[in-house]
């Protein structure tokens, strides 16, 4: 199992869990797992049953050979004083693993800005998205 960079890979995600968040997977296949983050005190949950972290760590070891993606989105406590709308922060990960180590890189958060606001397939800028934070 990826255990040192894996753990290390799951603090990350969970420093960031101020309250609720959302995790997005894109595995090395181009197929899609989501999972929902809650804090409550200092433990993360996974998902909404006992097995959703299990199956994310599954997902996650399977799905990183050669690369993938991860997006998380964390709800802060923070209202965004123009829409008044809670403010939302965006990060990005590539994930890789060689052999028995999973290894993650953070996107700087003027990547994730242009990932976001950038239609795929015509390059156009897309409407930005308010009350976010690219971190």
């Amino acid at each position: 199992m990826l255990k040192s960079g894996l753990n290390s890979f799951l603090q990350e995600l969970e420093a960031y869990c101020y309250q609720q968040a959302i995790a997005t997977f894109l595995n090395s296949k181009g197929e899609c797992f989501v999972v929902d983050l809650s804090r409550k005190g200092k433990v993360v949950i996974y998902g909404y049953d006992r097995y959703t972290k299990d199956l994310f760590i599954d997902r996650l070891v399977q799905g990183c050979s050669p690369a993938a993606s991860l997006i998380l989105r964390s709800f802060t406590a923070e209202v965004d004083e123009f829409t008044q709308l809670p403010v939302k922060e965006l990060r990005g990960y590539v994930l890789k693993s060689a052999g028995a180590d999973l290894t993650f890189e953070k996107l700087p958060p003027k990547v994730m800005f242009a990932c976001q606001n950038t239609d795929a397939e015509t390059g156009e800028p897309l409407p930005l998205e308010q009350s976010v934070r690219y971190c």
